[in-house]
């Protein structure tokens, strides 16, 4: 399994948020260039002022800082003033060329007589070969050679010039060895390692040079003139751009684009690049590939002339010789590319290194062609090009190795070399070369394997949100980019590559979108490794890339310049907790049509009491009674200041009202209650929840609960069958039921049957504010309820909310006799919970991959058992690598298989479940992270309770709403049959009084099948559709009127038909009533959750809304419950 946070590749660089948040406040910069300013190490507000605002003024050091640069002025400045010819002898890239160009300029300018030499890559090498200073020599002896970007390693050479009678100065930044030139100024940072000008390039140091030369000649700012070239050295040898090279690069960038320097117009023209606005991460692409294939392919001359050239048509004509030159250099590197890996294909025996040799290999491209083998193979690699019994070699190193100084442990066969930690010069004898690849692995054979990882940084892992025009342009303030200041790689978690396609010839890259769900960013990977596997893949992957704004036809959109693409692999030594549900993922293959989650009716006996536990319980006095009861349900856990009030007022007799947040535990008030009741005053109690979808919610957890504590809990609503109904109401005047969950519309409908137990003493009203706001609402059976209480003998009336304004609160306590000195009001603000807005996301499946492939805790809440099945199946392929952590809950599953996945959720063996409203009350799980609403609840109290599961444990926490419009209609579908409209139930009326007459005219019984009834229904009014389910809540609803009688079961069951029968009063009907209620419910919650603003959201789910009188409890923060 491969993830960007485990990645041995990547180094995700550390974030600090607050100073982020300070950042972006205080520099007024765009967050995402607050997040990079951290991640680059600025740890003060003043640090990262100087960063975004280098300056040559501040950062330029003195030039005599530099071991031997004022020796050295001092010697130049005698060469001028006494009229001394002077060679300036540079190198053949690019630092070597502005290196020479810009020496060579400025010395004009002081008046000297100046000859600039380059040394010829072929024939004459590198450095102070004896065949280049033939020809400097053969235009007439200078009285001083001055060296630029070369000589650190040229002792010989230097002492045969001195003997020669010619004076050399050397000027150099490569790193010192045992060939440093003795007698001479040598003018080096290097060394010495405390010189603040380290990191200057060749050019910088010539630059250096000049500066203090114009300061001892009355010329102090001529130095300047110059910035342009030695831009151009500094960044094509890579230098730190520490605070220094980034002053220099800042102001030669500025210089550069006002176009003063003919040769770089030129250029810059003829490799289509507007010199206006060109960017110091660009020149590497552009200008600085041009000059180099130059000294690549021997005509360094022609590029020297070029920037040294101040007449516009002589550059221009340069220019294009220097892009022919070019594109044959392009040629030739790929063919010798192609060479190159076949060889080492062919000898690579898996060494630390790898070195190569050819007859005829091209001088010019061995360093590019070297870094190709380093990328294929991760070792370092030297390419040599042999001729005349002398191998030249060029190196690449990789990771952390210092390839200078594993050559320089093997000196004493070489003949010369040089170079830095990444890449080295080497020559040596041709018959040496084996024993050199011998010496060289067995040295980097001592290196630990961490060192030939390359570690790439990414500044910060982003959401594709914020990569955006807007954000990518105000990156440019923390230019120039550059080596220590590199353009910012970002990452991404969990997208998906959506409409992939292979691009370019041979379809070696991979163009695809890169999505989240929200958010889609075009994307395309240059040579893209194993493009087959990508091309094909669609689960989830982490993106690292680099981000580019690109415009087509006036409209400017990002681009993501792909660097790695990790595959999230399905891990083969993980096991699969869950084999029984994943068999059934794969046996059920396309979902079926959406079916709501209604749980079958309980089959247990209504008498399931631990009745040891129970003698136990009720022998305890109530205060002691109240501490157990609160260990076993809750743990170690403390109560909070408002439920121990709310107990204290119930312990006292009285009724209350009691107002806290979504998931401040309002429910565990009550079941301690109502378990004192049970086991000290031998009274049952009647939980009221406004929905009939809210009972079978916490039916199954409410009923294991009560069992472990001895008592005993059922369901009682208009779905409950006729002889069960009986059989409860029975078993609750015997005593033997503690509490029935019933519905408000049950409730009054049914009051005399609840009253003719004579045991009821607790009714609990659940979400009060529905009965508080029940004229308004049309809820009749809340405006009921006072005289239902009464009939009841006035037992004791808990109501809870979190939404009481201080009208809702009265009218509660108006209905249910409580006085405003028993509202408990807990003003606690769950403010550790945040929303995120998706309703509208373009592709929900991505949304919920990208966040599910995070790895945090997750419920992702789907309506309906089918779709918790397809959204699994969906999850467990596109984020297989955490396919065994993704599981399904609905209340289908058996008792055991939902007990298992709630430990398994609860000690993070599972990550993700996909889950129906069953995964509700009861279930305490504190650490969950995010809770993703897939599909729209089907109701308010819905909405709160799931989303309230999140952040339990007081940590940042978040709700991710996914839902959107369509998803209204399929939720009103699935209700019109679980509690059709009075238009769908008279054709079924009438399809039954039909098949009733059929059947008795044949002599016999009525016996149809749900779908044979909904087929006949449909065929007499096609206008309101009706289906099974349709049908057997019809069949429930008639038989609770009095229409028919049910005998039997299933495809054996018979219909008897009261014919007697007066006309269908549907208001009599519970099971109707409650099923009206519920859709009038959906639909007010459906118009207000789609379109209500994020603040009002997040509001209904994180802080209560409560009257002005009361009493106030101060909130605690903690584990929550239920």
């Amino acid at each position: 399994m491969t993830r960007i946070t485990s990645s041995t590749h990547w180094n995700i660089l550390p974030q600090v948020p607050k100073l982020e948040q300070e950042f972006s406040q205080k520099l007024s910069v765009n967050p995402l260039v607050a997040r990079v300013l951290v991640a680059r190490g600025c740890r003060t507000v003043a640090e990262a002022q100087k960063f975004l605002n280098p300056s040559l003024e501040r950062d330029w050091f003195d030039p005599r800082i530099i071991p031997g640069l004022n020796e050295a002025a001092d010697r130049v400045q005698k060469a001028i003033e006494t009229h001394q010819c002077i060679a300036v002898f540079g190198d053949f890239d690019v630092d070597g060329m502005s290196s020479t160009c810009l020496l060579t300029l400025a010395l004009r300018d002081f008046g000297a007589d100046v000859r600039p030499y380059i040394p010829h890559r072929f024939g004459e090498g590198y450095g102070l070969s004896v065949k280049a200073l033939e020809r400097v020599l053969a235009d007439g002896a200078p009285n001083l050679i001055i060296t630029v970007d070369n000589g650190i390693a040229s002792a010989k050479e230097v002492q045969e010039l001195v003997a020669r009678g010619i004076d050399v100065v050397v000027t150099d930044h490569h790193e010192p060895a045992e060939l440093v030139p003795q007698g001479v100024p040598v003018a080096d940072p290097k060394l010495t390692s405390e010189c603040p000008s380290r990191e200057l390039a060749g050019a910088g140091v010539a630059l250096k040079l000049v500066c203090e030369l114009g300061r001892r000649f009355g010329k102090p700012e001529v130095w300047k003139s110059y910035l342009d070239i030695a831009t151009l050295g500094t960044l094509s040898d890579m230098m730190l751009l520490n605070s220094e090279n980034r002053a220099l690069v800042s102001a030669g960038i500025r210089q550069i684009h006002a176009g003063k320097r003919p040769g770089l117009v030129a250029l810059a023209a003829a490799a289509n690049q507007d010199i206006s606005e060109v960017r110091a991460d660009e020149l590497p692409f552009s200008i600085i590939p041009r000059l180099n294939a130059a000294g690549r392919m021997g005509s360094t001359e022609l590029a020297l002339d070029l920037l040294l050239s101040d007449d516009i048509q002589e550059a221009t004509v340069l220019a294009g010789k220097l892009e022919e030159i070019n594109a044959n250099r392009r040629t030739i590197e790929s063919q010798l590319t192609n060479e190159a890996l076949f060889q080492a294909q062919e000898t690579y025996d898996g060494a630390r290194a790898i070195v190569l040799a050819g007859e005829g290999w091209h001088e010019g491209v061995k360093g590019i062609v070297a870094s190709r083998v380093v990328n294929r193979y991760h070792v370092p690699c030297i390419l040599f090009t042999v001729e005349d019994g002398i191998a030249r070699g060029s190196g690449r190193s990789v990771g952390s190795v210092d390839l200078f100084h594993a050559v320089e442990e093997c000196s004493d066969l070489l003949i010369r070399f040089g170079g830095h930690q990444g890449a080295v010069g080497v020559t040596l004898k041709a018959e040496k070369i084996d024993e050199f690849r011998h010496r060289l692995s067995e040295v980097l054979s001592q290196l630990p394997a961490k060192d030939f990882e390359s570690t790439g940084e990414v500044s910060a892992l982003v959401t594709l949100s914020e990569i955006n025009a807007a954000s990518l342009d105000a990156l440019e303030v923390l230019q120039p980019f550059g080596q220590g200041n590199k353009k910012p790689l970002f990452a991404v978690q969990g997208v998906t590559m959506k409409n992939r396609n292979r691009a370019g010839a041979g379809g070696i890259h991979l163009c695809f979108m890169a999505s989240d769900g929200v958010s889609s960013v075009a994307s395309i990977m240059f040579r893209a490794p194993h493009i087959d596997v990508a091309a094909d893949y669609d689960g989830a992957v982490d993106i690292v890339f680099e981000a580019v704004n690109e415009t087509w036809q006036g409209r400017t959109k990002p681009k993501l310049m792909v660097k790695d693409i990790l595959y999230r692999d399905t891990p083969e030594d993980e096991e699969d907790l869950f084999e029984d549900l994943s068999q059934v993922l794969v046996a059920q293959g396309a979902p079926k049509e959406t079916v709501s989650e209604v749980p079958e009716t309980p089959s247990q006996p209504l008498v399931c009491k631990n009745t040891a536990i129970r003698a136990e319980l009720a022998s305890l006095e109530n205060a002691a009674l109240t501490e157990r009861l609160r260990d076993m349900l809750i743990g170690n856990k403390q109560l909070l200041p408002a439920q121990k009030t709310a107990l204290s007022l119930l312990e006292q007799g009285n009724s209350c009202l009691c107002i806290m947040a979504t998931g401040r535990g309002k429910s565990l008030i009550f079941h301690i209650h109502a378990l004192r009741e049970a086991l000290l005053a031998k009274r049952a109690s009647v939980f009221i929840y406004p929905l009939r979808a809210l009972v079978h919610d916490q039916a199954h957890h409410l009923e294991e609960e009560f069992s472990a504590c001895g008592a005993s809990a059922v369901v009682l609503t208009g779905e409950t069958p006729q002889e069960r109904r009986g059989e409860i109401f029975a078993a609750l005047t015997d005593g033997s039921i503690d509490v029935v969950l019933t519905t408000p519309e049950f409730f009054t409908i049914h009051t005399q049957a609840f009253a003719a137990s004579g045991h009821i003493g607790f009714v609990v009203i659940d979400e009060a504010h529905h009965a508080g706001q029940a004229v308004a609402e049309g809820r009749h059976a809340y405006a009921d309820m006072p005289k239902s209480i009464n009939q009841l003998g006035n037992p004791q009336v808990l109501a809870v909310t979190a939404t009481a304004s201080t009208a809702t609160a009265q009218e509660i306590c108006r209905l249910f006799n409580i006085s405003e000195q028993d509202v408990i009001k807990d003003v606690t603000v769950r403010n550790n919970l945040r929303l995120k807005d998706m309703r509208e996301a373009p592709d929900r499946e991505a949304a919920l991959t990208c966040l599910v492939a995070s790895g945090e805790k997750c419920i992702a809440y789907v309506n309906s058992r089918e779709q918790a099945q397809s959204v699994c199946r969906m999850l467990r392929h596109t984020v297989s690598e955490m396919g065994h952590k993704i599981v399904f809950y609905h209340a289908g599953l058996a008792h055991e298989t939902r007990k298992r996945i709630e430990r398994a959720f609860r000690n993070n063996e599972v990550t993700c479940v996909v889950a129906t409203s069953a995964f509700g009350e009861g279930i305490n799980i504190h650490d969950i992270r995010h809770v993703v609403l897939y599909h729209l609840p089907f109701g308010r109290v819905a909405y709160n309770q799931m989303s309230g599961r999140a952040g339990r444990d007081g940590a940042r926490a978040y709700v991710h709403l996914l839902f959107d419009a369509h998803d209204m209609r399929i939720n009103e579908r699935i209700l019109s049959s679980a509690a059709p409209k009075r238009a769908v139930l008279v054709p079924i009326y009438r399809a039954l009084m039909t098949l009733f007459a059929r059947a008795q005219k044949e002599g016999r019984l009525l016996c149809a099948t749900n779908e044979e009834i909904a087929a006949l229904a449909l065929a007499i009014d096609p206008k309101n559709r009706s289906d099974e389910r349709a049908v057997a809540c019809a069949l429930d609803i008639f038989a609770e009127l009095g229409l028919l009688s049910l005998q039997g079961f299933d495809e054996k069951r018979n219909i008897l038909m009261n014919i007697q029968a007066s006309s269908m009063d549907l208001a009599s009907s519970a099971r109707y009533a409650e099923g009206l209620k519920t859709r009038s419910a959906f639909t007010s919650f459906a118009q207000w959750a789609l379109s209500a603003s994020v603040d009002e959201l997040l509001s209904a789910i994180n802080k209560p809304i409560v009257p002005e009188f009361g009493i106030v409890v101060d909130g605690e923060e903690g584990v929550l419950y239920g």
